[in-house]
């Protein structure tokens, strides 16, 4: 569902920093220990759960 939002968002004239998003379905013990939340040089758990959209086009496709 938050793809379709944020699709509608950038057809409504949204830009890319404008629009935030969470990828806390990435996080499994919230505190870094674990480290499967990591997504290139960013854990979601300290860096997140809330990212701006230019800041997820930075990051590796692994998401």
């Amino acid at each position: 569902m938050i793809k379709f939002v944020l699709q509608g968002l950038e057809e409504l004239g949204f830009t890319r920093t404008q629009v935030y998003t969470t990828l806390e379905l990435r996080m499994k013990c919230g505190i870094g220990k674990c480290g499967r939340c990591n997504i290139g040089s960013k854990y979601v758990c300290k860096d997140g759960p809330v990212f701006r959209m230019d800041e997820i086009d930075q990051l590796p496709d692994e998401y």
